[in-house]
């Protein structure tokens, strides 16, 4: 398919019209990026931000000493915010890749 040149968008000679793409159609099931995701992720939304290499790096430190993954110290430290802030703790502290009695 040949785009439209600036000349012809500009007044001089009328572009041809490009002809008609057809789409396949996307099964219902699949997404229509073509990506799937993962049953841990269904209902979540990411949240981040950007900081040091020392931040990250001590945070990881954390979670190694804790024996947890770093979304589970994330957890806690919203609903250590979202406590100071008067706020419901709505963070669960599990972080959907390992259940409890797998830590244990």
């Amino acid at each position: 398919m040949t785009r439209p040149s600036l000349k012809s968008l500009a007044g001089g000679a009328p572009a041809a019209e490009p002809a008609a793409v057809q789409l396949p159609a996307v099964p219902q099931d699949e997404s229509p990026r073509g990506y799937r995701t993962a049953q841990t992720r269904s209902d979540t939304r990411q949240i981040g931000g950007h900081f040091k290499p020392e931040v990250a790096q001590t945070l990881r430190l954390i979670a190694v000493e804790q024996d947890k993954d770093v979304q589970e110290i994330l957890a806690e430290a919203l609903n250590m915010v979202f406590t100071r802030y008067g706020k419901a703790t709505r963070a669960d502290v599990t972080s959907g890749r390992r259940s409890r009695a797998e830590r244990r």
